[in-house]
């Protein structure tokens, strides 16, 4: 089940009236909660209709603006906790700047020191988030990043959170994340993806001109987006 599937219609309206949304604009949000009506195709013919009783409609354009809203909430919770929790240890690379969290739409990412009592404060915000909200992580895709923590406590950590433990590299929001520097071979979903577009335009029929400017367009695009996050290694350019 997805995260927009689950966000609990009480909690959301509560939290557009706490950020000062017009009576009347939670009102039609509500409307277009709670009217719509679904039904079910079976062997092809469309049967009953019945309505839901909480989520956000996936392909919605007002959905994602939802859940944002929605996900603002663990922030503020968050922040709370921290200030109020001395025992708390940011990430050493994110004290500076406090950065406790990311957030993209329904992926989210936790920073801070790879203590216990660290991880209680995010455990108890996380719970209290689930319980106000009805969202909840899904432990199959979730898992738990350490380095230099010991045996003990890594298995502290994975008993309190019940994740399974990952490791470097990774992709999020298809960039890669590594513990060293960018190598060449972390580079192939780049390198897939350029050549995936020049055989599609390859076989377009197109003039050479108009070939050419498409192709500069495309690989421009592409490496301006990996370079705009990460230092690419010179042989990546080369492979071009």
């Amino acid at each position: 089940m997805k995260a927009f599937d689950m966000v609990d219609w009480g909690f959301l309206l509560e939290t557009l009236a706490a950020f000062h949304f017009l009576p009347k604009v939670i009102m039609w949000i509500k409307a277009c909660l709670t009217t719509p009506k679904f039904s079910i195709s079976i062997n092809g013919e469309l049967a009953g209709f019945f309505s839901r009783k909480r989520g956000l409609r996936q392909g919605d354009p007002m959905s994602p603006y939802l859940f944002v809203i929605a996900m603002e909430v663990l922030s503020k919770i968050l922040a709370k906790r921290i200030k109020d929790s001395p025992s708390f240890k940011f990430h050493w690379r994110c004290d500076k700047i406090k950065l406790s969290h990311l957030c993209f739409a329904d992926d989210l990412i936790m920073l801070y020191h790879g203590s216990l009592s660290s991880t209680r404060v995010v455990k108890a915000v996380l719970d209290e988030f689930s319980l106000l909200s009805g969202l909840h992580a899904n432990h199959a895709k979730s898992n738990i990043f350490t380095s230099e923590v010991s045996h003990t406590i890594n298995q502290q950590l994975i008993n309190l959170f019940g994740y399974t433990v990952g490791s470097l590299s990774i992709r999020y929001l298809g960039i890669p994340i590594i513990s060293s520097r960018l190598r060449l071979r972390d580079c192939s979903p780049l390198m897939d993806k350029v050549s995936g577009r020049l055989a599609s335009l390859l076989n377009r029929g197109l003039s050479y001109a108009g070939l050419l400017q498409l192709i500069v367009s495309v690989l421009t695009s592409l490496q301006v987006f990996w370079a705009s996050y990460l230092c690419l290694p010179k042989k990546s350019f080369e492979y071009y």
